[in-house]
C-alpha cells in the first residue's frame, strides 16, 4: 500500500508539472500570435488587365548578409509583393501575358549616431535605422512572342523605421512586419494607379 500511495503521488506530480509546461506554452504562443498580427491586404482595390494570366519573375536575389536583413523577415518584402500581386491583379483577357519582375525588395540595416547632450542621457533613443525598397515591373507581352514587350510599367515603394538598440526580438519581429505591411500598402496604391492605368481593362 505504501509503495502504490508513492507512486500515485508521483504521478500526480507528473501530471501537475506536465499542465503546467502546457499552459505555459499556451500563453507564450498567444502572446506571439498577439505580437505578430495577420499579414492583410485591405487597401488593394482589385484591378483587372487585359491578359490571360499574370506571370512572377523573382528576379532579386538577397545578399544574405550586412547591411542586408530582409532575409531574417519572418515574410521577405519580395514574397509579399507576390502575394499581393496575385491578391489585386485580377487577368480578364485573351492572348497576351502581364508580367511582373521583382527587381528589388531590400531592407538595409544601419547604425545611427548617438545624441549628444543631455537629451541623449535621459531618453531611449532609437540606435538603429532599416531602409526598405521594393521594385517591380511589368511587361505585356504576347504569348506566343514572350520576347516582344506591348507595354511596361513600375511601381517603387519605399519606407524606412528606426529601432532602439535594446529592442526585444519579439519587438524586432513586430517592426519587420510593420515595415513589410507598409510596404504593401504603397506598392498596393501603386498597382491600382500605374497598373490599372496601364494595363487596366475598360
Amino acid at each position: 500500500m505504501i509503495v502504490k500511495f508513492f507512486a500515485r503521488r508521483r504521478f500526480m506530480a507528473l501530471v501537475a508539472a506536465c499542465g503546467l509546461v502546457l499552459t505555459l506554452a499556451g500563453c507564450f504562443s498567444s502572446e506571439l500570435r498577439d505580437e505578430w498580427p495577420a499579414f492583410t491586404y485591405y487597401t488593394a482595390q482589385p484591378v483587372t488587365v487585359d491578359a490571360m494570366r499574370l506571370d512572377i519573375v523573382d528576379a532579386y536575389r538577397p545578399p544574405m548578409g550586412a547591411p542586408h536583413v530582409d532575409h531574417l523577415f519572418k515574410i521577405t518584402p519580395s514574397r509579399a509583393a507576390q502575394g499581393l500581386a496575385r491578391h489585386q491583379i485580377i487577368p480578364s483577357g485573351d492572348g497576351r501575358v502581364l508580367r511582373m519582375i521583382v527587381e528589388d525588395a531590400s531592407v538595409r540595416r544601419s547604425t545611427l549616431p548617438p545624441k549628444e547632450g543631455v537629451a541623449g542621457l535621459f531618453s531611449s533613443q532609437p540606435e538603429e535605422k532599416f531602409d526598405a525598397r521594393v521594385a517591380l515591373r511589368f511587361e505585356l507581352v504576347d504569348e506566343l512572342a514572350p520576347d516582344i514587350i506591348r507595354g511596361r510599367a513600375s511601381v517603387v515603394a519605399t519606407r524606412e523605421r528606426t529601432l532602439k538598440g535594446n529592442a526585444t526580438l519579439a519587438e524586432r519581429e513586430v517592426a519587420y512586419h510593420a515595415i513589410v505591411q507598409a510596404l504593401v500598402d504603397d506598392l498596393a496604391q501603386g498597382i491600382g494607379t500605374t497598373v490599372g492605368g496601364t494595363f487596366g481593362k475598360l
